[in-house]
């Protein structure tokens, strides 16, 4: 049982750090012609609003949203961009 108490509270350490420090998801060129991009910003760490962020950083002119996509869950999104 003590054993199984230390994994538990090992285990909650390193999801809490995760949550802290979460690891960027890329922004992907999709078509380079037309500037068009997909990123995801999933996780319980993230929100539609980080997906948003990404797309500023990427097009500097600003950007149109094609297709933002939320699962059933709420936890996968992703969105579909044009830079101006």
């Amino acid at each position: 049982m003590k054993n199984f108490g230390i994994l538990f509270l090992m285990a909650l350490n390193i999801s809490c750090a995760s949550l802290m420090n979460p690891q960027e998801q890329p922004v992907e060129l999709i078509d380079g012609k037309a500037n068009i991009y997909s990123t995801t910003c999933s996780g319980l760490a993230e929100t539609m609003g980080t997906c948003h962020q990404k797309a500023k950083g990427t097009c500097k002119q600003g950007y149109e949203v094609l297709n933002e996509s939320v699962d059933s869950s709420g936890v996968h999104r992703k969105i579909k961009f044009q830079c101006k």
